[in-house]
């Protein structure tokens, strides 16, 4: 059963879905943090999948500026924007008096996730990560300025536009602005790594252009809590829907693991 509603926060609007899985509600709640394109709607049936393998309620919401959600209320984004997304995060679980949550995030919705679980680690239970990023990379930056330049003949934006609306040119304009701008060159949450204390599951396609596998192995080095890392084949930058067979292998092992080890 899912439910679609808005709650305010502050002076803007965000649209959210829960679904219910369970009626026990000394678990924790899976929430999904889409990506830098994406949204509720954008995410299909996946939710639905997940939160059925693994028997939690889900959330997903559409960050500010993206989907149904109220506009962008800035014309510039600071190197900061994730980190404030992790404390919106927050403001949505104490909204939904969810107290501790598993998550899954993908590109920036996975960075998110990392910075939320390093600066609040006991209202989490474990990190599900596709395609995260820690740090800026030169190959990834290029593909970035690749995505913008292919934008202007091919038909990405008008695809987006059945999600976002007129929010379409902004969001678009906004990723590439800030991840090609001088103030985001030395970006890094690298030192924040340290203080996540859950468990991770980190996996990305093989043929990923915004990220290495140095993105992997950074958060294996760093992170004091199990972690594990998986190179997806026949993928690039959406595993779970580009070779969904392998992604939903490593996903599942993982909820297990959760369930024998954390919760009941």
């Amino acid at each position: 059963m899912t439910e679609d509603n808005y709650i305010q926060l502050d002076d803007f609007n965000l649209y959210t879905r829960q679904i219910k899985a369970t009626n026990n509600s000394s678990l924790p709640v899976l929430i999904f943090l889409h990506d830098s394109w994406g949204c509720i709607e954008m995410w299909d049936d996946f939710p639905e999948k997940i939160a059925n393998r693994s028997g939690l309620n889900a959330l997903m919401y559409d960050r500010r500026g993206y989907g149904k959600s109220s506009a962008f209320a800035v014309k510039q984004r600071t190197e900061y924007y994730l980190h404030e997304e992790a404390d919106e995060l927050i403001r949505v679980m104490d909204y939904f008096k969810i107290p501790k949550a598993l998550l899954y995030g993908h590109s920036d919705g996975a960075t998110i996730s990392l910075i939320a679980a390093a600066k609040y680690p006991d209202r989490f239970c474990g990190l599900i990560l596709e395609g995260a990023h820690s740090f800026i990379e030169d190959s990834g930056k290029a593909a970035v300025l690749e995505s913008r330049e292919r934008a202007k003949t091919n038909t990405l934006l008008k695809s987006l536009k059945r999600y976002h609306g007129d929010k379409t040119e902004e969001l678009f304009r906004l990723w590439h602005e800030t991840w090609l701008s001088d103030f985001f060159a030395h970006w890094t949450i690298v030192p924040l790594l340290k203080n996540i204390k859950c468990p991770v599951l980190s996996f990305q396609g093989v043929n990923d252009p915004f990220g290495t596998v140095e993105q992997l192995n950074v958060l294996k080095k760093e992170i004091k809590a199990p972690v594990t890392i998986i190179e997806i084949q026949n993928s690039a930058h959406t595993p779970r829907s580009e070779n969904e067979p392998d992604s939903m292998k490593c996903i599942r092992e993982f909820l297990i693991s959760q369930k024998e080890n954390n919760y009941k």
